[in-house]
């Protein structure tokens, strides 16, 4: 196997293997099992364990990404766009939780941790949503789009912070997400 297949094939066994026995009973030994290799051979690869569920956790932002991205790249009216994107936002986080819980308290564990994938997954969804707030300038007020975005993203944390989404699984939240969502543009249009 080629470097980046280990790397894809030992990612794709953890997944796999954390579906089934868990996040916590990861271990780099029985995933290179899983790939019949040794081991040592996953090093150049993966320092340790936590390096090994970074790689799951950061493959699963970039899909993130990529998926609103694809938002922001629709030709559609940009005020759409943005309601579009923070729907899109939620479910994603909101059909982690309930379809891969063990992958979701890998990226938990991972923002709290503050690690530099996190991070940088956290600077494209802040210049994804500035540039769709530039694309609605005139029609959200004469505000920074910077200023609205950070108040967008702090008004709407009980949609998209991790531990409040796994808090409120069982509620049906989309409705109260359009409507708090749909307030803020309200008062953004209106220049408050």
């Amino acid at each position: 196997m080629s470097a980046g297949e280990v790397r894809r094939k030992a990612i794709e066994a953890t997944v796999a293997r954390m579906r089934q026995h868990g996040f916590d009973k990861v271990r780099l030994s029985d995933v290179a099992k899983d790939l019949g290799v040794s081991h040592a051979a996953l090093y150049p690869h993966f320092a340790d364990k936590a390096a090994l569920l970074d790689a799951v956790t950061h493959q699963w932002l970039d899909a993130t990404d990529a998926a609103l991205g694809a938002i922001c790249e629709s030709g559609k009216d940009p005020v759409v766009k943005i309601r579009a994107w923070f729907l899109k936002r939620y479910r994603l986080k909101r059909e982690r939780v309930l379809q891969d819980p063990e992958l979701y308290r890998a990226f938990n564990a991972a923002s709290e941790r503050r690690k530099p994938f996190v991070i940088a997954h956290l600077a494209e969804a802040n210049r994804q949503l500035v540039g769709l707030l530039k694309e609605a300038r005139g029609r959200l007020g004469p505000g920074s789009p910077q200023k609205q975005a950070d108040l967008l993203v702090e008004a709407m944390a009980a949609f998209h912070h991790p531990k409040l989404v796994t808090e409120h699984l069982e509620e049906k939240r989309e409705p109260q997400l359009k409507r708090v969502l749909d307030t803020l543009l309200a008062g953004m249009a209106a220049g408050g």
